[in-house]
């Protein structure tokens, strides 16, 4: 309860800075270029501080199409239950994913379009498609996969192309939004021939997966009502053995999982700005880490640059200590630790930067520099800028790039 208090504390705490400074931009007189330059950098740190929260993906598909399996097979650990035979999942409700003490994902499982028997768990609404709108009612998804067994796209796909074209529409009208829609074909492995294992040079059935993608996704196009949410088709396989218990981790021997990172770069690619840096790090895709990381500290830089042009000395050094913390905050939140004070502290104390020296090098900048006659402003918004980007360089190593050297080496 009091790792949640401070979450919510430190979320608070940034959102209102980032406000404040949108007043302060917004109060310039003149400069257009000058100050549109500036209200994109701040527009891009309020998109990172609304990303804050746990993605919402909403998965739907014909039932025993494996939604279950792709779930866990994306957060990479046993976090919802896998039948082998009955359909599982009964009432559609969003279902918060925790590892390591962080909120990860926000998924919502659903009960399975064409079911041929009730699902094992309870569920008051008559069909899967009332009770997919009951929890689209109480939050908005961030993006829909749409699952077909690849084995299936010939087969009757007309009633769950139907139900998700209505989904669509209903989402439209509750929030306006146009959610981008994922055509996703799971179980490829099956298709022809059916012993050979994914990714394979076999030609045969390379030429079958790529021609059930592109039939599903001809078939998605045509439809009114998707043909403009619909991005792409991603062919996969999610079939792995975990260990037993909530959260167990996939078995290195029993991970046949395909393409998994391909649909994941897909989901941070097409969703809003503001969603990727969940993405990224609920998948913990480096790559994609690291590009949120350097645009978030292009942000503070330029911001603690504006920030340093005031003339009065020592004015700026609470505001930038409190972007460059912030800064080094959501960074450490990247790589998977949580969003709190204590990920700044281990920062300073474990990753080779003096909190009191990069302090000191602001409070020069700030101070001493700003009597040196005409320029000394400038020269400060200069120094501010340095320092920040310079933390944020060490913090990007310290909690990104260094770790995952250090698995390469192992």
């Amino acid at each position: 309860m009091a790792a949640f208090q401070e979450n919510n504390e430190a979320l608070s705490r940034n959102e209102f800075l980032a406000t404040e400074l949108l007043k302060v931009v917004n109060s310039i007189p003149g400069f257009i270029p000058f100050q549109e330059r500036f209200q994109e950098k701040l527009n891009d740190l309020r998109s990172v501080i609304q990303g804050l929260r746990p993605p919402r993906v909403m998965v739907i598909g014909r039932t025993r199409c494996g939604k279950s399996s792709l779930i866990n097979a994306i957060c990479g650990l046993k976090v919802t239950e896998v039948s082998d035979t009955a359909p599982e999942t009964g009432m559609a409700e969003w279902k918060k994913y925790y590892h390591n003490g962080s909120d990860l994902l926000h998924i919502l499982d659903t009960r399975g379009f064409q079911e041929s028997q009730a699902p094992r768990q309870y569920d008051s609404a008559k069909t899967p498609s009332e009770s997919i709108m009951q929890a689209v009612k109480k939050k908005c998804p961030d993006v829909i996969l749409l699952l077909c067994k690849a084995t299936d796209v010939h087969s009757a796909s007309d009633e769950d192309l139907n139900a998700c074209e209505l989904i669509v529409g209903e989402i439209k009208k509750l929030y306006g939004r146009d959610l981008p829609v994922i055509g996703v074909l799971t179980k490829c492995d099956q298709l022809a021939p059916p012993q050979v294992s994914l990714p394979t040079d076999n030609e045969r059935k390379n030429r079958n997966v790529q021609e059930q993608v592109r039939s599903f996704f001809a078939f998605l196009k045509v439809r009114q009502g998707l043909s403009k949410c619909v991005i792409d088709v991603v062919p996969t396989v999610a079939y792995a053995e975990y260990e037993d218990g909530r959260n167990g981790l996939i078995l290195p021997d029993e991970d046949h999982r395909w393409n998994i990172t391909e649909l994941v770069e897909t989901m941070i690619k097409y969703t809003p700005s503001e969603i990727r840096g969940s993405l990224a790090r609920m998948a913990h895709i480096k790559k994609f880490q690291i590009h949120v990381a350097i645009t978030t500290v292009i942000a503070c830089t330029a911001l603690c640059s504006f920030v340093s042009i005031n003339p009065i000395p020592g004015a700026a050094i609470p505001v930038v200590a409190t972007i460059q913390t912030f800064m080094v905050t959501y960074i450490g939140w990247l790589s998977g630790r949580k969003f709190s004070d204590q990920t700044v502290k281990d920062f300073f104390v474990n990753g080779g930067v003096g909190l009191g020296a990069n302090l000191g090098m602001i409070g020069i900048a700030d101070i001493a520099l700003k009597f040196i006659p005409g320029f000394g402003s400038l020269v400060a918004a200069g120094a501010g800028a340095i320092a920040t980007k310079g933390l944020g360089d060490a913090a990007i190593a310290y909690f990104l790039t260094l770790p995952e050297a250090k698995n390469a080496v192992s």
